[in-house]
């Protein structure tokens, strides 16, 4: 069906960077922001047994409207390009950065 979970995670930075995909036969359905959501209270609570974190990080791939769309939904922000910060099938690609703040999540 898909996965989320940490891409990365900086303990004294009190940060995190969250990824996620979905088959696209599931979309619109709510799904993802669901998961996300159970994700990001479970990172912004304070019994994490991951410490306290302050800051998460997605980036999408520009373009990506679903996912933005999701990821504005939950409250994240649009922080801008990140230019040719991915790499994959042996090419760089440009990833919008988005961030919530714990203070922010609501």
């Amino acid at each position: 069906m898909g996965t989320c979970g940490f891409n990365a995670w900086d303990k004294n930075m009190h940060a995190t960077t969250i990824g996620y995909d979905l088959n696209p036969q599931y979309w619109g359905e709510g799904i993802m922001t669901e998961a996300l959501f159970s994700i990001i209270t479970m990172i912004f609570s304070k019994s994490s047994p991951f410490g306290i974190f302050n800051r998460i990080q997605a980036d999408t791939i520009p373009g990506n409207i679903g996912s933005e769309k999701v990821l504005l939904k939950l409250g994240f922000k649009n922080e801008g390009l990140r230019r040719q910060s991915g790499y994959w099938k042996n090419q760089y690609h440009d990833l919008n950065c988005f961030g919530l703040l714990c203070a922010e999540f609501k």
